[in-house]
């Protein structure tokens, strides 16, 4: 399984223009792994993790087209994780001479009410409905996905983290949340995944409700390994960063490589079970 990083930050991406902190400075002054936009991962080439607001610039840096994406994964209806803009640029005005597979696209209730009150159509953007709640299962043609109740938008209550699995190959993705509620670790009893994507958004700030900090994810991590989720083979990667809550590339990375987590940046290409590019 390929995992492409198209983005690894979080609401305000790094540098925020309206912020002046040490990581948005050092940011804004030396660029490279420092710059990061809002989450996005793609996976084989035709599956798609969330898509926000910076997607297209994104694709445009990296060199990347989404042409081969025929499934969309959709965690949550915050803006940094789904902008409806980028749907209604697939209908056929914005692309007269190509065509596209249709996008079956798998969310829960809130981003399909986010969708509707655009005035977006799902036939103009060539969409195959899926609604999907926690603790909910779909088989796609290529892939198997599993949603799990994360603690994150609670006022709503439908925001998501994925099982992803496609024949060889079963992913963890887990972003945006806090620590898991019972119902969650129930669900992932007897589970074993080969790699893991999990949020750092609020690194170096104290505990919170809806997001991990270092603490917390290690203890995500110690009890993923408790229940035999994870071993010594599975792959762990840290991303969703916050300019509030972490430091340079270069100071988040020295953290996660003393516990033996690869620390994301935008445009990291992970080969699970290979080497990072």
């Amino acid at each position: 399984m390929k995992l492409t990083f198209l983005g690894t930050g979080a609401a305000e991406g790094t540098p925020s223009p309206y912020c002046n902190c040490p990581t948005c400075e050092h940011a804004r002054a030396n660029g490279g792994r420092n710059v990061r936009r809002r989450q996005s991962v793609l996976i084989n080439d035709n599956l798609l993790v969330d898509l926000g607001p910076d997607l297209f610039a994104s694709c445009a840096q990296l060199g990347v087209s989404l042409l081969k994406v025929d499934h969309l994964l959709v965690t949550h209806s915050h803006l940094d994780h789904f902008d409806p803009g980028n749907l209604k640029l697939r209908s056929k005005g914005f692309r007269l001479e190509t065509d596209l597979p249709e996008l079956t696209m798998v969310a829960g209730p809130s981003v399909w009410t986010l969708w509707d009150s655009s005035g977006g159509s799902d036939a103009a953007s060539q969409i195959r409905r899926v609604p999907i709640l926690p603790g909910r299962k779909v088989a796609l043609p290529a892939y198997t996905v599993e949603a799990i109740e994360a603690s994150h938008n609670l006022r709503i209550g439908d925001a998501m983290n994925y099982i992803i699995g496609d024949g060889s190959v079963s992913l963890l993705y887990a972003s945006d949340t806090g620590m898991y509620d019972e119902r969650a670790w129930r669900q992932l009893e007897g589970k074993t995944f080969d790699a893991v994507v999990m949020e750092a958004t609020i690194l170096n700030r104290p505990s919170g409700r809806e997001h991990l900090n270092f603490g917390d994810f290690e203890a995500m991590l110690g009890k993923l390994r408790a229940i035999g989720a994870v071993h010594g083979g599975t792959a762990v990667v840290a991303t969703h960063f916050s300019h509030q809550g972490a430091g340079t590339y270069d100071e988040i990375d020295a953290v996660f490589r003393n516990i033996g987590v690869v620390c994301a940046y935008d445009g990291l290409v992970l080969e699970v079970g290979s080497t990072v590019k």
